[in-house]
């Protein structure tokens, strides 16, 4: 049954000798021409039927055997003229040759045929057809008028070929093919199923109307046994999906314009401008137009700029119906073209990486030079990969290998493998400057890797060059930095340096050496601050990148205590411009500046916004971001945040990462299980003190550990752990620093001599950056003087609670160690949208994800994505909380 045919049919009824039937692709235009045979039939007329096909194109009047082969051996047969019968003596033979006499005969059967009965003939997809049988219907139509044969075809909108065009001449408009209204797609569900309302219209969605694909759709929800209700709209949805997919698939495939203009978009891809797919594809500009619209918008856009942007599923159907040959192939080919118009090295080399083999220098070349301008902009990754790819098909004994994998070492984002590459190039190299060349462009990520980087620096001997000298130190100093011992060496080296930097080399030797003296607090904050400020004055904050200056100096500056010395230079560091990994070392300075002042609540965002960022492959020996969002998940007492960081990790045995993962275990387990907690604790001191790193402003896991201790009643071990905290402390000199452990020892100590202590506390934080830790000072020391100096206690008390409410940190609260804190904050409330609040009641009511998408008419992946966003905006592990967070109102 057609449905919103009628004025189709009253003109099939009424059309000449010529009829075309036009339409898009599965709007039925088949079922338009079977409709007109019908017609032709019920008034007593004979039909001949044929189709074209892409893979019959080759077949020589393939169509014209379609046509003629029922009629032989046919009664009706006899009696015709010689002409005709040779032409059915022919189509049934293994050779139909001769085009003009079949011209002829083909008119003359036909004509023939038709003095005994009306004959019309169908051709469906006659643009299919082979060019022979395609010149024959030409040369029929034109010859119909005044007979009694009719000629029905399928035609494209625009055909190309000049016999084509001859037959749309002659057959006028024709009779066009649309696709369904919402009543008629509708009226189609209803003659199938007894459908709910939703369900009708989900089909229309899914098939915007097509007949031909709204039968498929329909066909499949009856074999999956849909029976049309509006909670079988979610399933439907996935078929209808699936639908599209084929239906694309089936296009690609059958029109070689299509697919070579989609091949063509999608090698290309953000270059993928009308006249390069044009060229790269092989078609003219009539081609490209008709392939563009076959597909449509919803499989190919176009951006603001024209480019052709081809969907998602595009991509996929081009992928999964070419070879893996071809796809190299077209690669190839897209590089060529880019590189004849003129277009930077960069986009020729990211076609090369497709490419199965390389051709010559050049290629090389271009890959190289694309490498150099990925770092430039801050994309190592990219550059990494171009190198990786000059280098693969580089004969191992090829002269430029060598200089190649030094290129890859310097672009290598991964440390590890960074020193690798190295170690390969190292001995392809002549010994002295350019091997020291190559040894220096080593990046302090990779140069953490131990004992092969100082191999390395050890074989670049006979170098003199003032700059590169103290380069090649600074590797070695750097990749020592967990040897025991090494901190006081590096604090004596440090002091034998010039008071002002020459060179380049000579402030990063600076800064290394900086960096293992404050690791092992063999340095105080104030020397320390002035050797950074020294660096400070010859690094221009404008010419900051990732690298060693801006890894070291913020971070002993505001170990210092001196957070305020960095802003504007890290502001100008975390320009528009920068690369992530700049902006990954400004989130995390910035941090922990903010926490230096005791804005924890505020260090937040930048610490996760960094441990997201960076790529772990790229840690340093100190890990920053993982070891930055630690201390913030401890300083805010967030137990979601530390399992997170805890999950994330890196599985790394380095021993920065080991310090994170041992301290925030440790934060985990203090409420529930003290003794675990000290023991996780003890656990990352005795590492960090067999390397040396014992400066409290950087790890301050003796002060905890003695707090815990002291809350199990190990007196002594409580005692001993906190006079070592302190010692550290005031070696180090910071006020914040030695104010938190003079506070430690209050907790440990009598009532009198916790006072004293809690005293100097107040006096040493008095004005310094850290609010948090004077509040907590002056909380402590106003708890103590309530029984005996209560005026006192009470200003006391209340300076702490402007202090922490002027750094974020909100009420103080005594804790179990006796000492204050801030309290936990109350969750922030957050604005939901309208599906996330439903998602979350019914989860929160117990729902599962497949229960919630039935009741919702929703895919489960969009549930699984409602429930993350929840997760992240509430701050919460998982959907076990979901039911308190939302009774408490948030």
């Amino acid at each position: 049954m057609l449905f919103e045919r009628e004025t189709q049919e009253a003109a099939l009824r009424e059309t000449g000798e010529v009829v075309a039937v036009r339409g898009e692709t599965g709007t039925g235009r088949s079922a338009l021409l079977r409709l007109f045979g019908r017609l032709a039939a019920d008034g007593g007329a004979r039909v001949l039927r044929a189709g074209g096909a892409p893979a019959e194109r080759d077949l020589r009047f393939g169509v014209v055997r379609q046509l003629v082969l029922p009629l032989v051996g046919d009664p009706c047969a006899t009696g015709l003229p010689p002409i005709a019968a040779k032409l059915l003596q022919s189509a049934a033979g293994p050779d139909c040759s001769g085009a003009v006499p079949l011209l002829h005969g083909l008119h003359v059967l036909l004509v023939s045929l038709a003095a005994r009965e009306p004959v019309v003939v169908l051709v469906d997809d006659v643009r299919w057809a082979d060019e022979p049988s395609v010149r024959a219907l030409a040369f029929l139509a034109g010859r119909l008028r005044g007979t009694r044969v009719r000629l029905g075809v399928v035609l494209p909108d625009s055909p190309r070929a000049p016999a084509l065009q001859e037959i749309a001449r002659i057959a006028g408009p024709g009779v066009r093919a649309h696709a369904l209204s919402r009543n008629g797609t509708r009226r189609v569900v209803d003659a199938r199923l007894d459908a709910d309302p939703a369900f009708a219209t989900a089909c229309h969605e899914l098939t915007g109307g097509r007949p031909k694909d709204l039968d498929e759709l329909l066909s499949r929800a009856f074999a999956h046994r849909l029976t049309g209700r509006a909670v079988d709209c979610v399933p439907l949805r996935q078929l209808g999906a699936s639908v599209q997919r084929e239906r694309l698939r089936l296009l690609v495939r059958r029109e070689p314009e299509v697919g070579a203009l989609a091949r063509a978009v999608v090698t290309l891809g953000r270059h993928a401008e009308p006249e390069l797919v044009a060229r790269l594809a092989g078609l003219d500009a009539a081609a490209c137009a008709e392939a563009r619209a076959l597909l449509g918008a919803a499989w190919l856009g176009t951006a603001v700029d024209e480019r052709l942007v081809p969907e998602p599923a595009l991509v996929r159907v081009v992928e999964e119906t070419r070879s893996a040959a071809d796809t190299a192939a077209a690669h190839r080919a897209a590089a060529t073209l880019l590189a004849s118009q003129g277009f930077p090295p960069e986009h020729v080399a990211a076609q090369l990486l497709s490419v199965d083999a390389l051709r010559g220098p050049e290629d090389v070349t271009t890959l190289r030079t694309a490498a150099v301008a990925a770092q430039r902009r801050g994309a190592p990754d990219l550059a990494a990969r171009y190198l990786r790819r000059a280098l693969l098909d580089l004969p191992p004994d090829d002269p430029g290998r060598a200089r190649l994998l030094t290129e890859l070492a310097a672009a290598e984002p991964d440390p590890r493998a960074a020193v690798r590459y190295l170690v390969q190039a190292a001995p392809l190299l002549p010994a002295g400057r350019e091997r020291a060349e190559a040894v220096a462009r080593i990046p302090l990520t990779a140069a953490a890797r131990g004992p092969l980087v100082t191999d390395l620096v050890r074989t670049a001997t006979g170098v003199d060059d003032p700059d590169l000298v103290p380069r090649l130190e600074a590797r070695e100093w750097f990749a020592a930095l967990e040897e025991p011992g090494r901190a006081a060496a590096a604090a004596r080296r440090l002091q034998q340096l010039p008071d002002r930097p020459r060179n380049p080399g000579d402030r990063e030797l600076r800064a290394v050496l900086l960096l293992a003296a404050t690791l092992g607090g063999r340095v105080t904050a104030a020397e320390a601050a002035r050797h950074a400020g020294v660096l400070l004055d010859h690094e221009p904050a404008r010419t900051v990148r990732a690298g060693t200056a801006l890894r070291i100096v913020p971070l002993v500056l505001i170990a210092a205590g001196r957070p305020d010395a960095v802003a504007p230079w890290l502001a100008s560091a975390g320009g528009p411009r920068a690369t992530t990994a700049t902006r990954v070392l400004v989130d995390v300075h910035q941090a922990l500046a903010l926490l230096s002042r005791g804005r924890f609540a505020e260090a937040a965002d930048p610490a996760e916004r960094a441990f997201r960022a960076a790529e772990p492959g790229g840690y340093d020996v100190l890990a920053l971001p993982a070891t930055t969002v630690a201390l913030v998940a401890d300083s805010a007492r967030r137990r979601d945040l530390a399992r997170q960081v805890l999950e994330d990790l890196p599985d790394s045995d380095d021993l920065a990462v080991f310090a994170v993962r041992r301290g925030l275990q440790g934060m985990l387990a203090a409420r529930e299980n003290p003794d675990a907690a000290l023991a996780q604790f003890l656990d990352r001191g005795r590492l960090l003190d067999r390397a040396g790193w014992r400066n409290p402003a950087i790890y301050a896991w003796r002060g905890s550990a003695a707090l815990l201790a002291r809350r199990l009643g190990r007196t002594e071990q409580a005692r001993q752990l906190a006079e070592e905290h302190h010692r550290h402390s005031v070696a180090w000199g910071a006020p914040a620093i030695v104010g938190r452990s003079l506070r430690v020892l209050a907790a440990l100590a009598g009532r009198r001599h916790a006072i004293e202590l809690l005293r100097e506390a107040v006096e040493l934080l008095d004005g310094a950056p850290d609010e948090l830790e004077a509040a907590k000072a002056c909380a402590d020391l106003g708890t103590c003087l309530r029984e005996t100096e209560p005026e006192a206690a009470r200003r006391l008390l209340s300076r702490a609670r402007e202090l922490a409410e002027s750094c974020g940190a909100g009420r103080l609260e005594a804790r179990e160690d006796g000492t204050f804190g801030h309290a936990e904050q109350p969750r922030p409330t957050v604005e939901l949208t309208a599906g996330e609040a439903t998602v979350a009641r019914l989860a929160a009511g117990g729902r599962t994800n497949t229960e919630i998408a039935g009741e919702l008419s929703i895919s489960r992946r969009a549930v699984e994505k409602h429930l993350t966003s929840l997760y992240r905006k509430l701050k919460i592990d998982g959907r076990a909380q979901l039911a308190s967070v939302l009774g408490a109102g948030s």
